[in-house]
């Protein structure tokens, strides 16, 4: 595929849960550091993007998951561009393992950041072409869309503070981590008879280091007989402020 970025990676013994299948936390931690490769491979290397004071943010993920890979397997991830232009890149991942069968499909949408200003800024026709923008995409017509809870819906409650763990180079927590929280929001009947199957996150404002967190947890049973988990992640001093929403499914 023109202007796609491909690398072989293994999986680690501490990027497993307990029955050796990768953690979604650390499937994401491996398609960030692909993201941040395949920009090295462009030029646009962590530091020259610090000099420059801009970075890339994460607004979407949207994980389609075949299986997980398990520890010791040898997966092959191919990211590209599907759209870059103004101040936002779409980017699609796809994720094969050694009989190169598909693993995951992810579709994922950034906004090119102003780290002085904290705003978006334009991406520049130069870094326009460099990434490309293939039409093809991991997941057609995404839309990034996610559930609404219904009035019925039953809702648990509870309040953490954000820790310096939680954080990335740039203060802020690190999207990860709100994958992690929403895990630990599954039951345990359902993290330990089911699979996960889908992941859709939406990044909505950045909390720091000695914020409050709430997160607000509900869990449906879909048509199709998975069950959804659907996190909120809100401001815990009661501001009305939504950090983000991570939505899980298991099978």
């Amino acid at each position: 595929m023109e202007k796609s970025y491909t690398e072989q990676q293994q999986i680690s013994y501490f990027e497993v849960d307990g029955n050796l299948y990768l953690t979604a936390s650390a499937l994401v931690f491996h398609l960030q550091d692909t993201a941040i490769r395949h920009s090295d491979s462009l030029g646009y290397t962590l530091d020259y993007m610090a000099q420059k004071r801009r970075g890339w943010a994460v607004v979407n993920w949207h994980i389609i998951i075949e299986r997980m890979p398990k520890c010791g397997e040898t997966i092959k991830l191919v990211t590209w561009s599907s759209k870059c232009r103004r101040m936002q890149a779409e980017r699609s991942y796809l994720i094969y393992d050694s009989s190169d069968n598909i693993c995951a499909k992810i579709a994922s949408r950034w906004i090119f950041m102003d780290l002085e200003e904290r705003k978006p800024t334009a991406i520049g026709e130069e870094m326009e072409q460099r990434y490309g923008s293939t039409p093809a995409a991991a997941i057609e017509n995404e839309k990034y869309s996610m559930p609404k809870l219904q009035q019925q819906d039953t809702v648990t409650e509870r309040t953490f503070i954000v820790t310096r763990r939680d954080t990335d180079n740039n203060g802020h927590t690190n999207n990860v981590k709100y994958i992690e929280w929403a895990i630990d929001d599954v039951p345990d009947d359902i993290y330990n008879t089911m699979t996960i199957c889908d992941i859709a996150v939406v990044y909505r404002k950045e909390c720091y280091k000695g914020d409050a967190v709430t997160s607000k947890c509900c869990v449906r049973t879909l048509e199709n007989g998975r069950k959804e988990v659907i996190s909120f992640f809100e401001d815990g001093k009661g501001e009305g402020i939504l950090f983000a929403e991570v939505v899980t499914q298991w099978k």
